[in-house]
């Protein structure tokens, strides 16, 4: 097992520093960073850590993780190798900082607009039923996710984030990522 984990839903005023104290309760951290958009320096609700052993890292994947009001999801990351490794086109996208507001049949429909989606996911809040401001669509075509990839993207007033994602197995079995960074 790889020691270094993606983590997930991240509230958007915690810093690097602020996830490597809260991650920092599980074990000794060997890196910690939480990832930012490239032109503004916020926070794009995502972030790794790694862990100096394996059992450190497996006691934070199997904990549940509150930061904040936020309920985190934990997930081992996918090696660099494997990310760079030449790949079929990708078809899925990751998409955060979604507004409260935003309903599943909104949030479906504006990204129709760039192609057919085989699958749309949003996961829930358990405490408040909502979504938890982020989601994931899958296209037919990758066409679709290289013309949206290119434009910046509003969803009831608000910029959200949107970054390829790669899976490993079925859309609705536990997510394994990785991010790229075109």
């Amino acid at each position: 097992m790889d020691n270094k984990l993606v983590v997930l839903g991240i509230p958007w005023d915690v810093d690097t520093e602020g996830l490597r104290e809260y991650m920092g309760k599980f074990g000794k951290l060997d890196d910690v960073i939480v990832m930012k958009e490239r032109t503004t320096g916020r926070s794009r609700g995502f972030g790794y850590a790694t862990f100096a052993s394996t059992e450190d890292a497996k006691k934070a994947l199997t904990a549940e993780h509150f930061l904040g009001s936020r309920m985190l999801e934990v997930k081992i990351a996918t090696p660099k190798e494997e990310m760079r490794a030449p790949a079929k086109k990708m078809t899925r996208i990751f998409v955060a900082r979604i507004p409260p507001s935003v309903t599943e049949a909104a949030f479906r429909s504006y990204f129709e607009t760039y192609g057919d989606i085989t699958d749309l996911y949003m996961p829930k809040d358990q405490s408040t039923k909502g979504h938890r401001g982020i989601g994931f669509i899958t296209f037919e075509s990758s066409d679709s996710v290289d013309s949206l990839m290119s434009e910046t993207h509003e969803l009831e007033g608000s910029t959200i984030v949107v970054d390829r994602c790669n899976t490993k197995g079925n859309s609705r079995e536990p997510f394994f990522f990785s991010f790229r960074n075109d």
